[in-house]
């Protein structure tokens, strides 16, 4: 059984960006926790509704297969990455040693995704001094708005039989920044984009951030974990290095 740790900003983040994947990786056994770490900073919330909107937050990465754990300061001010909120990450990648993370892409026009970002880069860096390695880290991809104009795929992951869980996941939310049927909407839209490219009918996006290393052992992991999901973002008539020379 693998490890797996899903850092996302906000409360929905993992399950709108990459929750097909962690779906198929919790049905095939692995043990799989979201973790936010900029959460319920855009109003206030009393405790009674606090309560309500934790077990929204459990429920939905439940339904997917996943644990969650909300970290940091829960005020209403803006997340930014800070010497506080790298350690903090840091300190949750040493304690639970994950042998695949997924990250924000560092290019988002939303700040709190930006920095966050930044954030676990350094967090990741930060905990290797301590020997803690994950054998591979991935960035997904955010909303249309906000990252993907900025993001070529290395990867399609095939999430076509987990995109109901999806669904069931994304409308569990019904908050001020967070609409469960607005999710799913725009979700499955990009998600059959994704597909269409990669050639089924749902799929997710990755950029690949490390890979593992040394001389030995040093295969990825994810394609053996997804087996059959997983494919190259590469078509015969457009070479994906193509780019490099455009």
């Amino acid at each position: 059984m693998s490890k797996i740790l899903f850092i996302g900003a906000h409360n929905d983040e993992c399950e709108y960006g990459t929750g097909g994947i962690a779906a198929l990786l919790s049905h095939a056994g692995h043990e799989v926790m979201f973790l936010n770490v900029a959460c319920k900073r855009h109003s206030v919330r009393t405790p009674e509704r606090l309560k309500v909107e934790e077990e929204m937050e459990r429920r939905a990465a439940e339904i997917l297969g996943a644990k969650k754990k909300i970290v940091g300061d829960r005020s209403s001010s803006a997340y930014f990455q800070t010497p506080e909120n790298t350690e903090i990450i840091m300190n949750e990648i040493i304690a639970f040693k994950p042998d695949i993370v997924f990250m924000h892409w560092p290019k988002d026009n939303h700040i709190e995704h930006r920095e966050v970002s930044r954030a676990t880069l350094d967090a990741l860096c930060l905990a290797a001094v301590r020997c803690v390695v994950p054998s591979e880290t991935y960035a997904f991809e955010a909303g249309p708005d906000q990252t993907m104009q900025y993001f070529q795929p290395d990867i399609y992951i095939d999430i076509t039989e987990a995109a109901p869980l999806v669904e069931k996941s994304l409308k569990t939310f019904d908050m001020e920044h967070a609409n469960g049927e607005e999710l799913w909407r725009e979700k499955e839209v990009c998600a059959r984009f994704r597909g269409h490219l990669a050639g089924v009918k749902y799929a997710e996006t990755l950029k690949i951030i490390k890979f593992p290393t040394g001389f030995e052992e040093n295969e990825l992991l994810l394609p053996k974990l997804l087996k059959g999901k997983f494919s190259w973002h590469n078509v015969g008539m457009y070479p994906w290095g193509r780019q490099y020379f455009l």
